[in-house]
């Protein structure tokens, strides 16, 4: 029996996509297994979005191919960073296959049956959460990105087609993700959109939770009312996923994103109006070509403001074939100078954020295993809290005793 080991990097899409993956393997008679050195092929799932992503891959594919000469497997890379830097891997991985996001190559070279899509079966993520595609691509050409050149301009799934899929993952599941390149503009090119798509989902009975993935502001704008009426609904999380990427109104049009900051700002808003311990977690990039010193500034001015409770900042690096590639770069160390200011900050509101919470009581359902041997449950709104109960896909009652920047710390009580 052939044996398939199967690592994946990036985004909650490309978490979906490995699932598929592993799972048409598994009908295709290959044996998945748990440790490269075990397998006859090694296959890396891959991301592109950031150059650091991009170095720890290529710093993991070293270690790889090293060990291939002794473990005699076969490296495979695949996915977005193969389409937009396969140049690169070719040069420092002759002995690799190759193959990009389109899985018609990689189905027949393996001679599997893979399918991307909600009505192509998963291995369960981790037997309590089950990630949902509901659309591929953008409709986006941001300036710093490149991943619209992986995935391409945005294909949603029919409404119905996802319905199944998830009729399905909550027979097995208590959590259910729905991911996608931008889940603010899906549905755009079928006529209809998100709050519609979670409406139909949400007929369907049962104790479980929905969570919602990245919505870009200038898209999400055009149904956010309706959709804060359906996520009403116990069952949805109250997360808020809306990247900001600059607090200055000339960055974010050099970078082509469609909508100013007070879009941004209205959207938070009116999320905190109707609910007002959701979480809302936003997107800066620092060091944009166009940056000045001022439009830094006002990033700084705008997180103090909206004190979001996660703040993904990232360094600004080019990326191969993006708009912004071919721009004058500011200066590494003035980047990371940036970095370092903004990163202090948004961990300073965090913290005063999540300590609000001590001493509060909430419905949790326990979905993740932790890293010391802990489980990490979430609130209503997606708060993460550590738990050292097993009480692994159950819903419990906890309290919060405790707060670090990045979680909640609770005990199980009875009520």
């Amino acid at each position: 029996m052939t044996k398939v080991y199967i690592e994946w990097y990036g985004c909650a899409l490309n978490r979906a996509d490995t699932e598929k993956l592993r799972h048409a393997f598994s009908e295709a008679g290959y044996k998945i297994v748990t440790a490269p050195e075990k397998a006859d092929y090694c296959i890396i799932n891959s991301c592109a979005v950031k150059t650091p992503t991009e170095e720890k891959i290529i710093s993991r594919l070293k270690k790889l191919s090293s060990l291939a000469e002794k473990a005699h497997f076969k490296l495979v890379v695949i996915g977005c960073l193969v389409d937009i830097n396969g140049k690169r891997l070719a040069e420092l991985f002759p002995q690799a296959l190759l193959f990009g996001v389109d899985s018609s190559a990689l189905a027949d070279y393996f001679n599997i049956k893979l399918d991307y899509s909600p009505k192509a079966k998963a291995l369960p993520y981790n037997n309590c959460i089950s990630i949902i595609p509901i659309a591929r691509g953008c409709l986006n050409r941001c300036a710093y990105c490149c991943v619209w050149i992986a995935r391409g301009t945005l294909k949603s799934y029919p409404i119905e087609e996802i319905n199944d899929a998830f009729r399905q993952a909550i027979k097995r599941s208590k959590e259910v993700w729905l991911t996608a390149t931008d889940a603010g503009c899906y549905g755009f090119d079928l006529k209809t959109d998100l709050s519609e798509l979670l409406a139909k989902l949400l007929e369907n009975s049962g104790k479980y939770r929905v969570r919602i993935g990245m919505m870009n502001p200038q898209h999400a704008k055009r149904f956010f009312d309706k959709l804060l009426d359906v996520m009403q609904d116990e069952r949805v999380y109250k997360f808020f996923h809306l990247p900001v990427q600059s607090g200055s109104d000339s960055v974010l049009k050099a970078m082509g994103r469609g909508y100013a900051v007070s879009d941004f700002v209205e959207l938070v808003n009116k999320a905190r109006k109707r609910f007002p311990n959701a979480t809302i977690a936003t997107d800066v990039i620092v060091g944009f070509p166009t940056e000045t010193q001022e439009d830094f500034e006002k990033t700084l001015e705008l997180i103090k403001r909206v004190k979001p409770n996660i703040v993904n900042v990232s360094r600004f690096g080019a990326r191969p074939g993006s708009l912004a590639e071919n721009m004058k770069q500011l200066h590494g160390r003035q980047i990371k100078a940036r970095s370092r200011v903004l990163s202090k900050l948004c961990r300073e509101i965090a913290l005063e954020n999540n300590k609000k919470f001590i001493g509060k009581r909430f419905e949790v359902l326990v979905s993740e295993h932790g890293s010391k041997g802990n489980f990490v449950a979430r609130t209503n709104a997606y708060k993460p809290v550590v738990i050292e109960e097993d009480l692994f896909c159950k819903f419990a009652n906890v309290e919060i005793i405790d707060a670090k920047p990045t979680h909640l710390m609770g005990r199980v009580i009875d009520e």
